[in-house]
């Protein structure tokens, strides 16, 4: 299976509800893969489980069509492609901090914060990626969980929404050509490499419960493998993780 890495267009867009939500409207018009949108600013940003994304002047807000040329079953490796693409971007201007990455999608520098989420949404055949990079510093949030980061809290680190869309484009494609060859196995391996919670104690927070353990592996299906306090092992789809320790 191969995956055209042409240059994907971004289309800049001053405000939207979301950028997801304009990627959505393209798709159901027949648009190629590739086609993205930039926004200023989000009226109706959203991040994962329905939650609203802060999404002010000043940070990235990019989603991007795909139309995978492999089953849905693998299409859960896109989310960490994708966070393995931004997550080198970004350290490619925060070049003196450990930029590490949250299951399930989140990019976080050591001893500081949350900087980027990212959110995929299914629209028929079609994959919307959806990512948020607080650029700009952003005002604190009292129910965050991991507090939020910019970029701009870093001296000496300036880039534009634009140019960061730019090159993280850029590694997406790339990133995801390549998964369509070798499959998950490589990228698993890469986003454990920089994940800042492995063996460290956590809670998840499911839908209808929280389960406390210690963090042992990521599956080869994407899934969280949490040991628990009781001794039991959680095969983990889709939660919030809270980090109990420092990372």
């Amino acid at each position: 299976m191969t995956v055209s890495i042409a240059d994907w267009p971004i289309t800049v867009v001053e405000t939207a509800t979301s950028s997801s939500d304009l990627v959505r409207a393209a798709a159901a018009d027949g648009a190629a893969e590739g086609v993205g949108f930039l926004v200023g600013t989000q009226t109706a940003g959203r991040g994962r489980r329905g939650r609203s994304w802060a999404s002010e002047q000043g940070g990235m807000y990019y989603s991007v069509l795909l139309k995978p040329p492999f089953p849905p079953d693998r299409w859960f490796g896109l989310s960490f492609v994708a966070c393995l693409a931004i997550r080198d971007v970004i350290a490619g201007y925060i070049v003196n901090k450990a930029i590490g990455l949250k299951w399930p999608n989140d990019v976080v520098i050591a001893g500081r914060g949350k900087l980027c989420g990212i959110l995929i949404e299914a629209s028929g055949d079609n994959l919307i990626v959806g990512t948020g990079v607080n650029i700009a510093p952003v005002a604190p949030l009292d129910d965050a969980v991991f507090p939020p980061v910019a970029m701009g809290d870093f001296a000496g680190v300036s880039v534009t929404p634009h140019a960061l869309a730019t090159a993280y484009c850029t590694q997406l494609a790339r990133r995801y050509a390549a998964y369509a060859e070798t499959g998950f196995s490589p990228v698993r391996s890469e986003w454990l490499s920089h994940c800042v919670h492995r063996q460290q104690q956590m809670t998840v927070h499911c839908a209808d419960m929280a389960i406390s353990g210690v963090f042992t592996d990521l599956a080869e299906d994407g899934t969280l493998t949490l040991l628990a306090d009781d001794g039991v092992t959680h095969h983990i789809s889709t939660g919030d993780v809270e980090l109990m320790g420092q990372v």
